[in-house]
C-alpha cells in the first residue's frame, strides 16, 4: 500500500496540470460566447423595440397633425366679437371664423424673422372690437397692397397669440426695427386701438387671393393628437432599456458563476 506522505511523482503532476488548464480554457471560451449571445440579443431586442417606439410616435404625430387639419376644416364658426364670443376664444381656437368689418389702414405692420413675411391689417367688426387679419405674405421684392376699403366679410383660422421667438428663429439677416419678429398680441395692443380680440385670424387662399395677396402658411396648433400611441411609444423605448439592461446582468452573472465554480475546484 503506497505511503500517502510519498511526495506525487513528476510524471502525474505534467500529467493533472495540462488537462485542467484545457477545461479552464474551455470553460472561459464558454462564457465569453454565453456573454456575447446575451449581450447581442439584447441589442437586438433594443434595437426592434426603439424602431417600435419610433413608428408609433411617428403615428402620434401624424395623428396630431390630422386632428389640427380636420379642426381647420370644420364649418366656419359666425364671429361677431361681442362679449360672449370674446369669452369662447379659447374654444375656437384652430378653427375658422367669419368675421364682418372694415379694414383699419394704419394698424398694418409685417411679421417675421425671414422673408415672406406675413402682412398684418386691424380689422374693426361691426361689434366694435378690432382683430389682426394676417392678410398674406410678401416676398422681399413684392409690394404690400392696400387692404381692400369698406365693409368685407372674411374667413380665416383664429389662432392665439405667437410663441416668443427662441434664439434659433432669430432672423439670419438684420430685419428693419419696424417688422416684428412675432405677431404677439401684447405688442399690437400697445398702439393698435382697442378692445381688441384674444387671437388674430389668416386668411385662407381665396380671401387672401381677393385681397391681391398670396395666402400666408397656417401655423396650425398642435392637438392632443393619440394619446394612446404616444404611451405606446414610451412603453417600447423603456421595454428597450430593460432588454439592454437585463442582458448585461445576465452577462455579468454568468461570469461571476464561472469564477465562483473555479473557487469551489
Amino acid at each position: 500500500m503506497p505511503d500517502p506522505t510519498e511526495p506525487v511523482s513528476r510524471t502525474s503532476r505534467e500529467g493533472a496540470s495540462p488537462s485542467a488548464a484545457r477545461r479552464g480554457r474551455s470553460g472561459k471560451v464558454s462564457v465569453r460566447l454565453t456573454q456575447f449571445l446575451l449581450v447581442t440579443l439584447g441589442l437586438v431586442l433594443a434595437v426592434v423595440m426603439t424602431g417600435l417606439g419610433l413608428w408609433q410616435m411617428n403615428v402620434f404625430e401624424s395623428q396630431r397633425a390630422s386632428t389640427a387639419q380636420a379642426r381647420a376644416s370644420q364649418q366656419p364658426v359666425m364671429w361677431s366679437g361681442n362679449q360672449q364670443r370674446h369669452s369662447e376664444a379659447g374654444d375656437v381656437y384652430g378653427r375658422r371664423v367669419q368675421v364682418t368689418g372694415s379694414y383699419l389702414k394704419d394698424t398694418q405692420v409685417l411679421v417675421g424673422t425671414s422673408y415672406p413675411l406675413r402682412v398684418v391689417t386691424g380689422l374693426r367688426m361691426t361689434s366694435g372690437e378690432v382683430i389682426p387679419v394676417v392678410r398674406g405674405q410678401v416676398s422681399q421684392v413684392s409690394k404690400v397692397t392696400a387692404p381692400p376699403s369698406g365693409t368685407v366679410t372674411l374667413v380665416g383660422v383664429l389662432l392665439a397669440s405667437d410663441a416668443q421667438p427662441t434664439e434659433a428663429q432669430s432672423p439670419s439677416v438684420h430685419m428693419p426695427a419696424s417688422i416684428l419678429p412675432a405677431l404677439r398680441l401684447e405688442v399690437l395692443a400697445q398702439s393698435w386701438p382697442e378692445p381688441m380680440v384674444p387671437g388674430y385670424i389668416t386668411l385662407g387662399k381665396d380671401d387672401a387671393a381677393r385681397g391681391g395677396m398670396q395666402a400666408a402658411t397656417l401655423p396650425l396648433p398642435k392637438t392632443d393628437g393619440g394619446a394612446r400611441n404616444r404611451s405606446y411609444a414610451l412603453q417600447w423605448w423603456a421595454f428597450a432599456a430593460f432588454a439592454l439592461g437585463m442582458s448585461i446582468v445576465f452577462a455579468r452573472a454568468a461570469d461571476k458563476n464561472r469564477n465562483g465554480g473555479n473557487a469551489r475546484h
